[in-house]
């Protein structure tokens, strides 16, 4: 689920619902400076690389003055994964995620119900760089958040896409991770492969076609059932889709690696 932030075609709908434009904005003399900064910041996010990174200094410029403002923390979220999806080395996406206030859990957990999919979002970047004991804290609400925007919106496929994801990842978690969360919860989070497939499918039922990656996970699903004929079939169905995205490009670095083993 840590990379499901981007689609090819641009802001996801869930993304635009829950984001105002800078136009929507109340304009006060106070507010003038927020005004023209999410409009720089939206006018970036649709440049260069170069203009993403700055759009990102930005934001983080302005993070104390406006780390209550909803708009502000959409575009803050959508920055960071538009670093997140651009940089290659693991080293450097741990430098944009490696300031505590920049990017800690509570900074978001004020935002409204509508905001449920952007705080998941967050969950998911910040495991990938925190303790074993914070992942599995960031996990636990990740599928909280989650299926509340499930709730909100039962027919997105987007929210599948990530129910799917967040499945998979606790089918695989180690037993010395499983032996934490017992630990600090009580309770491991819990979920299987097949779980993890039946939100894949659903994705793809609502949406045939929804996303490379999404075809990539299906294809891993059926190959850990045993199901191998199923598996080649969704490998099939993913090599079909274009590389346009970074995501895309990812997938198919996963979907390279899968035919592999699927061909032993």
């Amino acid at each position: 689920y840590l990379t499901a932030h981007t689609d090819s075609e641009g802001d996801s709908e869930e993304e635009k619902e829950c984001m105002k434009s800078p136009d929507a904005v109340v304009k006060s003399e106070e507010e003038e400076e927020l005004f023209n900064l999410l409009q720089q910041v939206d006018n970036l996010h649709k440049g260069s690389e170069d203009d993403k990174k700055e759009g990102f200094r930005l934001l983080l410029e302005k993070d104390y003055k406006y780390e209550n403002c909803v708009d502000f923390l959409w575009r803050l979220a959508r920055a960071y994964g538009d670093l997140f999806e651009m940089t290659a080395d693991a080293e450097e996406k741990k430098k944009y995620f490696s300031n505590p206030r920049n990017f800690q859990s509570n900074k978001w957990e004020h935002l409204d119900c509508n905001n449920n999919v952007l705080f998941a979002i967050m969950c998911g970047y910040m495991s990938q760089f925190e303790s074993v004991q914070n992942k599995i804290r960031n996990g636990y609400l990740f599928k909280e958040h989650l299926d509340k925007a499930i709730e909100l919106k039962p027919q997105d496929p987007f929210l599948y896409y990530l129910n799917g994801r967040w499945c998979y990842s606790v089918a695989q978690l180690s037993w010395i991770e499983k032996k934490v969360a017992a630990a600090l919860f009580g309770t491991p989070p819990t979920s299987t492969v097949e779980e993890a497939l039946q939100n894949f499918l659903k994705a793809e039922e609502m949406r045939p076609g929804y996303s490379k990656y999404n075809y990539v996970y299906l294809a891993k699903c059926y190959k850990d059932l045993g199901q191998k004929n199923n598996a080649l079939k969704y490998c099939d169905s993913a090599l079909s889709v274009l590389s346009v995205t970074d995501e895309d490009k990812e997938a198919q670095k996963d979907l390279e690696a899968l035919l592999l083993t699927l061909k032993l």
